[in-house]
């Protein structure tokens, strides 16, 4: 069953951590998308060394931008029934890209969205908590939305609804993009808890308070999007 769904990972320097992302979901998924989003490490020559579907940007060109290059792809392949996003840092779980998958096929809804706030708020740092509750606050407000986690990398969406969805904000600002055309479009949705695993080396990597100022302002450019 998980054959039709695809996994899409966005890369960017992760030569510490992606060989072994691609390992752990090679246990279950055979169908793996990864982006390379103009890497200066090793990461790009790693990825080639793995079995997974590489699409290369010669240049950095934003989180945002992996996504739709990967979104494209996928929504032309008459195999794939469903896509997951999986960040290539490590921190999401392999066991919930299975849940998430599954239901994804199963469920009615076209959009699953994951949720750090539903079972595991515990885990997630102070700080990043501060900044994930302010763009969930306004990401709600403006996109009209119910959500308890605005930029969770780990969601699911089925193929047929990708057409509905069209990223032009290059940076971290595409997850609050895609929930305002989720509603505008009103394309069904609902969430699932995730367990996010954080580490120094995930934390480093991941949101922080000044970027929750980057995310709002793209959020106001996003609402003149489709």
């Amino acid at each position: 069953m998980l054959d039709k769904v695809y996994i899409l990972i966005p890369v960017f320097n992760e030569e510490k951590k992606i060989k072994s992302v691609v390992s752990d979901l090679s246990k279950y998924f055979v169908n793996i998308v990864a982006v390379n989003d103009g890497s200066t490490d090793s990461s790009r020559d790693i990825l080639e060394s793995l079995d997974v579907t590489l699409l290369n940007h010669s240049i950095n060109l934003g989180q945002g931008a992996a996504i739709s290059t990967g979104f494209k792809y996928i929504q032309n392949l008459m195999n794939a029934k469903a896509v997951v996003t999986f960040d290539a840092d490590g921190q999401h779980s392999v066991e919930d890209a299975k849940t998430f998958a599954k239901e994804i096929l199963s469920c009615d809804e076209e959009v699953i969205f994951g949720s750090r706030f539903i079972k595991n708020k515990a885990n997630v740092p102070f700080l990043k908590k501060i900044a994930l509750s302010i763009v969930v606050l306004f990401t709600n407000r403006f996109s009209r939305t119910k959500l308890s986690d605005a930029h969770n990398g780990l969601k699911a969406i089925k193929k047929d609804s990708l057409k509905k969805i069209d990223i032009t904000i290059d940076g971290f600002g595409f997850e609050s993009q895609i929930i305002h055309q989720v509603s505008k479009k009103n394309m069904t949705y609902k969430e699932l808890p995730t367990n996010t695993i954080y580490t120094s080396y995930s934390k480093n990597k991941g949101q922080k308070l000044i970027n929750g100022l980057i995310i709002l302002e793209d959020l106001f450019k996003s609402r003149g999007t489709k």
